[in-house]
């Protein structure tokens, strides 16, 4: 038994020398972040080309007179913005994954185009809904991860792409100056319906300087923006300025 015991002292030794030790590197490391935002989202509608011409009667010989184009793609461009909480975790001070959840807005105008758009579909906009402006709350999830090619003490750069979520929950219409006189779900919007899910891919970039964080991100959308017939693309542009803790 007393031999038993140096020996066991001297293989416990051999172990220790024999293993490296782990580094703090080693240890995932988790930021909990909130973030405000602001942004653009530009809606592209891919409705079919339609050519009009007028309806008035015609005589031998005569041809319809050719009034104008409805359709095509008329991209518009409108503001957004949102709040956001998430946690980032970093592994081996290198790759990282991280995972937010927040609440988002953006506003499209019911204008002539939009108008056109719904005459065309059979579902003409109520006259007190012309001109206004809309908005229309979402949920926002996003599910990223990437890569830091860069850090010093007070500095840090990130790179990443992804998977997000976002669900149209509600919306509202300014009419005479009423904020919240109009109302309306998702697919509620007469002759523009739009889709209570959408997927977008996601890339981006991040920087923190010291405990504050700046996001810069683009996401296109992987489904159409509206529930109808023709399909409407999504650019959104978003850029977050956080408070890691």
């Amino acid at each position: 038994m007393k031999k038993l015991i140096p020996a066991l002292a001297l293989l416990t030794l051999c172990t220790a020398v024999w293993l490296p030790p782990s580094s703090a590197s080693a240890v995932p490391k988790m930021d909990v972040k909130v973030a405000v935002g602001v942004g653009s989202t530009t809606l592209v509608p891919r409705v079919p080309t339609i050519d009009l011409y007028s309806h008035g009667p015609l005589g031998p010989g005569d041809n319809p007179m050719y009034e104008g184009t409805v359709g095509g793609r008329r991209p518009g461009t409108f503001p957004n913005w949102g709040m956001q909480i998430g946690a980032r975790v970093t592994f081996d001070n290198k790759a990282f994954f991280e995972m937010d959840a927040g609440f988002s807005r953006f506003y499209f105008d019911i204008g002539q185009e939009l108008q056109d758009i719904a005459e065309f579909q059979g579902a003409p906009i109520p006259d007190a809904l012309k001109g206004q402006r809309a908005r229309m709350n979402q949920l926002e999830i996003p599910l990223i991860a990437g890569y830091r090619p860069y850090a010093n003490p007070y500095f840090k750069i990130f790179v990443y792409g992804g998977w997000v979520s976002t669900f149209n929950l509600r919306g509202f219409a300014d009419v005479n100056g009423n904020r919240k006189a109009f109302k309306f779900k998702p697919k509620d919007i007469p002759g523009y319906p739009l889709a209570i899910y959408l997927a977008g891919l996601r890339i981006g970039t991040q920087f923190d300087l010291g405990p504050l964080n700046f996001d810069l991100s683009y996401t296109i959308g992987m489904n159409s923006t509206t529930a109808t017939d023709y399909r409407t693309n999504s650019h959104v542009f978003k850029f977050f300025l956080g408070w890691l803790f």
